[in-house]
């Protein structure tokens, strides 16, 4: 039974890390402030009467499997839709974003399914590339790292950073395309000496294939309701799986997963992944999470039927997440 740790990923040992880190950068600016916290899903600095929202991501081991089978038709997908789902999940515009594309040697093919993909995907999401770098490193990594940043702009006053959150508010999901851009180290564990396993077929469909489907990119169409739509706040579900949800604040997040799409059973049954390692690492079928009063659930329901939206729970006096249907307590992020 590998686990996530097993795959090379450590959330503790990263954890603190990233603590060590973050206690470090006090300098909070000069002439712009920086104006949240840092650890939401994006940053906030002070801008012309606003915030410009700042977010960096990248598509992760997802591109050693991508460079084995050489398909990168949809990795753009998860390099733009890891960016721009992060800077709407605090109420803000994506507006554009740079890449950073690394790599032990360069194939013009593969530069050109790498462009196509991303220009694909920003034109889903409604925003273009303005510039980036592309950095030959073999003496750093081995293979290729595609990352990228995303700037966003919200009005002062308009963002959601989960403080309205109160016990009763309504939990939505809207469906992932998979696995999106995260697990993949432990994927690839699971199937490290099954190689020929991931030819077979789901339904029609390799099972690579599958792996490599891209990221959902929700926020164009996030971003066109929430004038018309009170939110109380919203949740990227990706590394850390439904850890996720309890950055927005300190309640206690009750869901409960209606079904487990099928491609999830059979990673996790292939790899006797246990639901409580899965749900921490995957997104296990839900890629994005908002939490509004009942008063709005029909409204959303109606805007956004597009993607399938379904209710998974409410909002209780507490702390942490709750998966009521699989009795796991995760008791916050990392």
């Amino acid at each position: 039974m590998p686990t996530y740790k097993d795959s090379g990923v450590d959330f503790n040992t990263i954890s603190r890390f990233r603590n060590a880190l973050v206690d470090e950068l006090k300098f909070s600016g000069e002439g712009h402030k920086r104006a949240i916290k840092i650890g939401h899903y994006a940053g906030l600095v002070s801008f012309m009467g606003g915030y410009l929202a700042l977010h960096t991501d990248g598509v992760g081991t997802k591109t050693i499997m991508a460079k084995e089978f050489n398909y990168f038709d949809e990795i753009g997908y998860d390099l733009v839709g890891m960016n721009v789902n992060d800077i709407i999940s605090i109420g803000a515009e994506p507006i554009a974003m740079v890449d950073y594309i690394a790599s032990s040697d360069f194939d013009e093919n593969q530069g050109r399914m790498i462009g196509k993909s991303i220009n694909a995907a920003c034109a889903e999401a409604g925003i273009p590339v303005v510039g980036g770098e592309t950095a030959s490193v073999p003496d750093l990594i081995r293979g290729i790292d595609i990352s990228g940043t995303a700037v966003g702009f919200v009005k002062e006053g308009e963002e959601i950073d989960g403080r309205e959150i109160i016990a009763g508010d309504r939990i939505i999901g809207l469906p992932s395309n998979g696995f999106h851009s995260n697990g993949f180290s432990l994927i690839r564990k699971i199937y490290e000496n099954k190689r020929n396993r991931l030819e077979d077929e789901i339904n029609g469909t390799p099972l690579w294939r599958l792996l490599l489907r891209g990221t959902t990119i929700y926020s164009k169409r996030i971003f066109g309701i929430l004038e018309e739509t009170e939110i109380h706040g919203m949740a990227h579900i990706t590394g850390g799986g439904f850890r996720n949800i309890p950055r927005l604040g300190q309640k206690l997040f009750e869901i409960k997963i209606p079904n487990i799409p099928e491609i999830f059973r059979v990673v996790t049954e292939e790899g006797s992944i246990p639901p409580k390692e899965a749900f921490k690492t995957f997104n296990m079928g839900i890629g994005f999470v908002i939490i509004s009063p009942k008063s709005e659930v029909d409204n959303i329901f109606d805007s956004l039927k597009i993607l399938n939206p379904v209710e998974l729970g409410v909002v209780k006096e507490g702390n942490g997440v709750f998966i009521q249907n699989y009795g796991i307590k995760y008791s916050g992020y990392y």
